[in-house]
């Protein structure tokens, strides 16, 4: 193995890790069809909230954007 590869491999293995500490921050609903559209009342608005972590969005589908958790 020549020294190029082992520096793409370190690469990619920081890669790896690095984004495996990024996910722990995200919320483990997102991507999932699990939102709940809450209505404003005396309007015709209306929010979706993730059931996990609280995370809300004006209008939009119940499948949840990728979001990280608040705070």
């Amino acid at each position: 193995m020549s020294n190029s590869d082992d520096l793409d491999t370190v690469g990619i293995e920081e890669s790896i890790i690095q984004k495996q500490e990024d996910m722990k921050a995200w919320c483990p609903s997102s991507g999932e069809n699990v939102g709940r559209m809450m209505e404003i009342q005396g309007s015709d608005e209306w929010y979706i909230a993730c059931p996990t972590c609280g995370m809300r969005w004006a209008g939009g589908s119940t499948v949840l954007s990728d979001h990280k958790r608040p705070g």
